[in-house]
């Protein structure tokens, strides 16, 4: 009887089941034939990447905190400064509590001695200005943008101008001469009407370096100081210019009136403390 002809799948796997390894369930090629340098390679990439991973994180975190404690020191702290402005020299006091606020204090003074020669009536007077201004103030900033800002507050107003003078010429009534001896001395005082004064301008700020250590501002505003307030005293013939049953006391404060604001330009420059 003639046997089935086997097709090529049946006669390999016949072969196979004669091999040793086959019989004894090893695995008929040996490992240490293949070769494993390309999983090692594969393990070190995996472990390089993991690393540069770890130390990218790291940095990124590292630079983020700087980037926040940095801002966070630059949006809070003291300072001290000084500043010159129409209200006078002086310094000054500064507390960031925080990107749109600054809490701010200081004093300032000012003083000018102005001589001149005044001719009244015919008569000449050795007359002095004595203009004095200044104050303590307690103003808050606020921020509407990174640089410019409202300001507000007030301040112990120390407005005092004072005009005084005396006559160097005889006076001439007629046929007959005074003395200027005799004709007298003046002395006119001016005051707010309100000792402690309203306080609003605008104003716009920059710093210096990174860590802003230093600032400088410069602001325009106005104080509210009321009607000024004025008072006389006079000597000689003078002398009735002072009371105020002849009404010249009023009729200068009508016409000083006007003059209830006094204009604020300051510029001033200040250095973080902590």
């Amino acid at each position: 009887m003639k046997r089935p002809r086997r097709n090529a799948s049946q006669t390999n796997l016949i072969k196979m089941r004669e091999l040793p390894a086959y019989r004894t369930g090893r695995h008929p090629i040996p490992l240490k034939t293949f070769n494993f340098n390309w999983m090692k390679n594969r393990r070190c990439l995996n472990v390089i990447a993991t690393f540069l991973s770890i130390v990218f994180l790291m940095a990124t975190s590292r630079t983020t905190y700087a980037a926040k404690q940095t801002d966070e020191i630059s949006n809070k702290g003291f300072f001290i400064g000084a500043q010159a402005s129409t209200n006078g020299l002086g310094f000054n006091l500064n507390y960031m509590v925080g990107k749109r606020l600054t809490m701010k204090t200081g004093i300032e003074s000012l003083k000018i001695n102005y001589p001149f020669l005044m001719e009244e009536n015919d008569i000449s007077y050795d007359t002095e200005l004595n203009f004095k201004t200044g104050g303590v103030f307690l103003l808050a900033d606020f921020f509407y943008t990174k640089s410019l800002y409202f300001t507000g507050g007030a301040v112990l107003n120390k407005f005092n101008p004072t005009l005084s003078g005396l006559a160097v010429s005889d006076m001439q009534y007629g046929d007959i001469y005074i003395p200027a001896e005799k004709v007298g001395t003046f002395n006119f005082s001016f005051t707010p009407d309100l000792k402690i004064s309203p306080y609003g301008g605008i104003g716009f700020r920059k710093f210096f370096g990174k860590r802003k250590l230093v600032s400088y501002n410069f602001e325009t505003g106005l104080y509210y100081i009321g009607p000024p307030k004025l008072s006389i005293e006079a000597t000689g013939l003078l002398k009735p210019t002072a009371d105020p049953t002849h009404g010249q006391i009023q009729q200068l404060e009508n016409q000083f009136s006007a003059y209830k604001y006094y204009p604020v330009v300051k510029f001033s420059i200040a250095m973080r403390l902590f």
